[in-house]
């Protein structure tokens, strides 16, 4: 046990494993505050950094069973005194594994790759599992070694439980100085028990390597030179300069303003008279010109709608043209003829007897700088591209390593930059997704009941045009019976262009033959082929269209545009259409919504289509509905009008039977054959109150509502005349002192209808002779509201209790009841429909054979 230099700044400390468990045991509970003062006397009396670190690694070892780890020196000033240190490794692998570092198999960007923010559990610690790491050596295979596993055969095999140390997994520990920079990295590659190390455990360790951080920025700062060159003081003063002005970018969020103001910053700072800036748009996975400086106005028009292909830009950011970190400089020879295709300004093609000699340090025209930006997660998402110095030398190695250290800073700006305009963009979209839900609903419950289709479909195109900023577009319905379909909506015309496209139909053979495919229709005559876009939605660009038809001009109305070629790819064309098919519960089309004119003269996204399709549908919704109102509104206007045929007819013939009953009456003089006369007439007057309540329910049910002031007192007197006269065999008496003008509600005529009901009952169940019917009307108050009792009181054979409640149901018959069981449940309906009630009590209480009272409660007016 002990350690020893393999050489003298690569260190290895060998230790025996079965210790480091029992130590672990021993004092994992209760040393670590002792241990940490330990560290602490040895960092504050300045002893030998390679001491401090002896001593903190088998502390780590010893307090949390850690076996096997690995400390990375980053800061240049101490590598020569400290690089490597290896701890529980066998001296034969920390041999291997010191030739693999040096032979510079191990890329200082694969372990900058593992401290990133995807891995961080801590505020610099890093845990990186072996799913992750061996992904990231699928990459680059060579960086890789078996010494720097003890059971490289396990290093593939599946993890058996969660909290399981894989035998690829590794917990990293970031160790900085007072400043934030990156000083070393500590690598724990497997503890004793092979399980994960406890959240408490990572941030006691980061408690060890902080003093690691202090002791290491003690060494450095005693090694540092004493008194500074000019040329330090120089590039002091432009570190300050940069730090100033990255300062100030980093706090703009505005990308074009920010994006100008680090090409000037460049431009000023390290003297080029030329600097641009492309980022990646991921919409469209290729790089795009964000902003120009030093170029004239003409270069930055021409750059505006250009697209820079990935691999072009990758290929600027090759290893074989890296001169620093993260530097690259190209030579106008190196430029390959479809590289230079994509330059800002066309530099002609290389002579065929080639350049001229280069001079030392020349920076030629043509030639150029690149230096990438990367994203938190290491993705290059833009690169500065500096060139022309005003020297005419290309860039000494300080002043890379100074342009390197802004561009790193301009990264932050600009990630912090693209961060707030995504947070801008997220909640813009989440108000645009509130607003759209909003119309959606609103939209949604306009559509339960549809009595103007075209108002409808008016209002859907007004909202789409809102929410997406659509300028115009057609709706169309399929009329089957005319075999064409018909705009019913337009949108962004002048009226007298909406007329003219309203008068102009499709067939349905136009457009089914959309659904029916995709690409060459020769029975389409206006479009060869389309693509489909959506679900539902079907793009025609001008390139698949043959000819436009006269009567389709109005839908242009700026004929200039329409021999205008496209402006660049992912533009919208004059000529350009896109439909939306709008089909029914059985996926037959029944209409189609025409986008003609986008916002921004861009060909919709994704997720615009998405919209347009939810709109489409609730259009669907809305013509279904309204064609089945108009069906259930055709068929309403048959059933009246087969019902008023019906009892129209009937009471014809029931009058003509009645005629001949009393002629057969005069001429009999039997009693038995007069009362058997009688009966008829009865049945015959039965069958016309039938037909008669049957046309009162069909005009309840399908009728439209329209009340009016009503006099109830007027209506009573007039039932009494028409029962009287219905029933001429009888001696019917209605008591009361009912006048008109006194008793007013909101009703219709068919309020006649309701009493004529209850009275008719009273004949029909009482056989005396005369028949007394009591009539009277009162005021009963509810609350402020002011309603008349009417009632009725029979001397009939009553109403048992326990068919009081269900008397008035549809077709309900109490025991003995005659009739259709209509009459009284018309008599509750009709109540209802006033804003009223109806019930039925005993005339005398608790004894229903002594007859009925039917009461009748309706507003007052």
């Amino acid at each position: 046990m002990g350690s020893a230099p393999l050489r003298n700044n690569f260190v290895v400390i060998d230790e025996i494993e079965q210790t480091i468990a029992e130590s672990f045991h021993k004092t994992a509970d209760s040393e670590v505050l002792a241990s940490l003062g330990e560290i602490g006397a040895l960092v504050v009396t300045d002893r030998p950094i390679k001491e401090v670190v002896e001593r903190t690694l088998r502390n780590i070892a010893r307090l949390f069973g850690i076996a096997e780890m690995l400390l990375q020196v980053r800061d240049e000033t101490l590598i020569p005194v400290l690089w490597w240190t290896t701890y529980g490794i066998p001296r034969e692998r920390a041999e291997m594994i010191l030739q693999n570092v040096t032979a510079d198999y191990h890329p200082q960007e694969l372990i900058d790759d593992t401290l990133t923010e995807k891995f961080r559990v801590s505020a610099n610690a890093y845990y990186i599992p072996a799913e992750e790491w061996l992904k990231i050596l699928d990459e680059d295979p060579f960086a890789d070694h078996p010494a720097y596993y003890s059971r490289p055969e396990y290093v593939r095999t599946q993890r058996r439980s969660p909290d399981e140390w894989h035998e690829a997994d590794m917990y990293k520990f970031a160790i900085r100085d007072s400043s934030g920079g990156l000083l070393a990295s500590l690598e724990l590659d497997r503890s004793v028990d092979r399980k994960l190390l406890s959240k408490e455990a990572i941030q006691t360790v980061e408690m060890f390597t902080q003093l690691l951080g202090v002791a290491l920025e003690k060494t450095r700062n005693h090694l540092a030179p004493e008194r500074p060159t000019s040329r330090f003081i120089q590039r002091s003063d432009m570190l300050e300069d940069v730090l100033k002005i990255a300062s100030s970018i980093v706090s703009e969020h505005d990308l074009k303003k920010l994006s100008h103001s680090i090409l000037s910053s460049v431009s000023s700072l390290f003297g080029f008279g030329k600097v641009s800036l492309v980022v990646f748009d991921d919409a469209e996975m290729v790089f795009k010109w964000m902003a120009l400086f030093g170029y004239p106005e003409s270069a930055e028009k021409s750059t505006r709608n250009r697209t820079i292909p990935t691999d072009v830009i990758m290929e600027d950011l090759s290893m074989s043209k890296s001169i620093g970190k993260s530097g690259h400089f190209t030579m106008r020879e190196e430029v390959s003829s479809r590289s230079a295709s994509y330059f800002v300004e066309d530099l002609g093609p290389v002579p065929p007897e080639g350049l001229p000699p280069r001079k030392k340090g020349e920076f030629r025209r043509g030639d150029f700088l690149a230096f990438p930006l990367r994203d938190s997660n290491g993705r290059v998402v833009g690169v500065i591209y500096p060139t022309e110095p005003k020297d005419g030398r290309i860039p000494d190695q300080e002043t890379i390593e100074t342009m390197e250290i802004f561009t790193s800073l301009a990264e932050v700006a600009l990630e912090n930059a693209r961060l707030t305009h995504e947070r801008e963009n997220a909640l813009r979209v989440s108000s645009q997704r509130t607003e759209q839900l909003s119309r959606i609903l609103d939209l949604v419950t306009s559509m339960m009941y549809v009595r103007d289709l075209d108002q409808m479909l008016d209002s859907i195109l007004k909202t789409l045009a809102r929410l997406l900023g659509i300028k115009r577009m057609v709706l169309g319905v399929k009329h089957q019976a005319e075999g064409v379909y018909k705009m019913h909506a337009v949108y962004g015309y002048s009226a007298r262009a909406a007329e003219a496209i309203k008068k102009f139909p499709y067939t349905i053979n136009q457009v089914d033959a959309i659904l029916e495919s995709v690409g060459p229709r020769p029975s389409v005559a206006q479009a060869r082929w389309w693509k489909k876009v959506g679900r539902l939605t079907y793009y025609m660009p001008v390139e698949s269209q043959e000819t436009i038809l006269p009567e389709e001009l109005p839908y242009y109305p700026d004929p200039d545009l329409l021999r205008r070629p496209r402006m660049g790819k992912g533009y919208w064309h004059e000529l350009d259409y896109m439909d939306t098919l709008v089909v029914d519960k059985n996926g037959v089309p029944i209409a189609y919504l025409e986008l003609l004119k986008p916002r921004d003269d861009r060909i919709p996204d994704a997720e615009t289509i998405e919209i347009i399709e939810i709109f489409a549908s609730m259009a669907g919704i809305a013509i279904e509905n309204a064609m089945l109102f108009q069906e259930h509104v055709d068929s309403r206007r048959d059933s009246q009008l087969y019902t008023d045929v019906l009892s129209h007819d009937i009471k014809n013939f029931n009058q003509a039977i009645l005629g001949y009953l009393d002629l057969l009456r005069m001429k009999t003089k039997s009693p038995e054959t007069s009362g058997l006369i009688d009966k008829i007439a009865e049945q015959v007057m039965n069958t016309s109150w039938l037909a008669s309540n049957v046309r009162t329910m069909s005009r309840v049910t399908f009728g439209d509502v329209e009340f009016a002031e009503t006099d109830i007192g007027a209506v009573l007197l007039e039932c009494e005349r028409s029962v009287t006269q219905y029933y001429p065999g009888r001696k019917i008496v209605l008591k009361h002192d009912i006048q008109p003008g006194v008793y007013f509600t909101l009703a219709d005529e068919l309020i006649r209808e309701m009493f004529v009901n209850i009275l008719t009952n009273a004949v029909k169940y009482d056989s005396h002779e005369p028949l007394e019917i009591d009539v009277s009307v009162e005021t009963k108050l509810k609350g402020n509201r002011k309603y008349w009792l009417v009632s009725l009181a029979d001397r009939g054979r009553g109403i048992p209790d326990d068919l009081k409640g269900v008397i008035f149901d549809r077709f309900s018959k109490a025991a003995k009841k005659r009739g259709s069981g209509l009459g009284l449940h018309i008599v509750m309906t009709l109540a209802k429909r006033y804003g009223g009630s109806a019930w039925v009590e005993d005339r005398v209480p608790g004894d229903f054979s002594q007859g009925a009272v039917f009461k009748v409660e309706l507003p007052a007016v």
